[in-house]
């Protein structure tokens, strides 16, 4: 039986991460967080299929910690095509809102408890659009 070298180890190791989306950073967030509105960017759409949502990507496009119980927070969405959001709550339970079809924005307004959230921004079609996400305390 041959064995594989460290080297050999290290290349596979780096050939095999390098064919993986790496995840989203997460980004923690405290009551009175600043700016307000957050502003964060991406690419709508993936290649795992969702009856609710569409096409998502295999990792979430970002991941939110908030630090604290939020009595009010809200995620909107604006972007081509036809994005959805699937958030994966702490309870590991998703939802998934879809844009409003008059203005093309997602809204996802409410109380939003401890933990952390993972977002994947997808679209119906399948496509790949930029979008624009805003975390906002504001009413």
């Amino acid at each position: 039986m041959k064995y594989l070298t460290i080297s050999t180890l290290a290349t596979l190791s780096l050939a095999l991460l390098g064919s993986y989306p790496a995840l989203s950073q997460g980004i923690a967030i405290a009551p009175r967080f600043q700016p307000d509105p957050m502003v964060l960017q991406g690419t709508s759409g993936g290649t795992q299929a969702s009856p609710n949502c569409g096409q998502l990507p295999a990792a979430p496009n970002h991941i939110i910690q908030l630090n604290s119980d939020f009595p009010y927070l809200r995620f909107s969405l604006q972007g081509r095509g036809q994005p959805t959001l699937m958030i994966r709550l702490p309870n590991g339970s998703t939802s998934c809102v879809s844009a409003d079809r008059a203005t093309g924005t997602i809204n996802a307004p409410g109380y939003w408890e401890q933990g952390s959230y993972q977002l994947y921004v997808g679209d119906r079609t399948g496509e790949q659009h930029p979008y624009t996400l805003s975390i906002t305390q504001q009413r």
